[in-house]
């Protein structure tokens, strides 16, 4: 995908994260690998809601920037260990959805008892809690993207997502938050 084109789609799908609530505050994060191997990513300390293309960050494929002054989200060492991965993999979503998170505090992995979740998530991964933004959350969910899943859970943090596309990635992380919910309502009920 060419940066013109990169830029556009991903702001929109900065709007739908928000508007699906899978963000909030300056939460989450996207990118796009470009066809020469750079990445488009959004910046960090931006809220999502009303990002516009020409504030994207772009970065050479380990995550440095190519633009003077401008930051990359401080996720941006997940994005590219997760494309070193993932070679088939062009598109990332990290987000913070409330349900992901609140299933991920339990270090189970997510079941998928829908028939949604069933045909659309797979297996999703989980990490045990590592530092935002650190070198070891990078590794330990690439490990796991690696592994041939595309959507990973991460203790106490969020929930980040892999696709061919931006948005499959985003199906991805909206299927990912609808099976939380439906699997968090469940656990609750079976106290009753």
């Amino acid at each position: 995908m060419e940066y013109g084109d990169a830029a556009r789609e991903i702001a929109a799908y900065c709007r739908a994260l928000w508007e699906r609530r899978l963000v909030s505050g300056t939460s989450g994060n996207l990118s796009i690998r470009l066809r020469n191997g750079d990445l488009l990513v959004t910046p960090s300390g931006r809220s999502l809601r009303d990002l516009r293309a020409d504030e994207l960050v772009r970065t050479d494929a380990d995550g440095a920037s190519r633009e003077v002054g401008f930051r990359p989200s401080s996720e941006v060492a997940l994005h590219a260990a997760a494309y070193a991965a993932r070679p088939d993999a062009r598109a990332v979503v990290h987000a913070h959805p409330t349900f992901c998170v609140v299933w991920s505090r339990y270090g189970i992995p997510l079941p998928c008892d829908t028939v949604g979740a069933r045909e659309t998530l797979g297996t999703v991964a989980w990490t045990p809690y590592l530092p935002p933004g650190s070198p070891e959350l990078a590794h330990a969910v690439a490990e796991q993207f690696a592994t041939g899943t595309d959507a990973v859970l991460m203790a106490s943090h969020g929930l980040s997502t892999v696709g061919p596309t931006l948005e499959q990635a985003f199906v991805l992380a909206d299927a990912a938050e609808e099976a939380a919910r439906v699997a968090y309502f469940r656990k609750s009920f079976r106290r009753l």
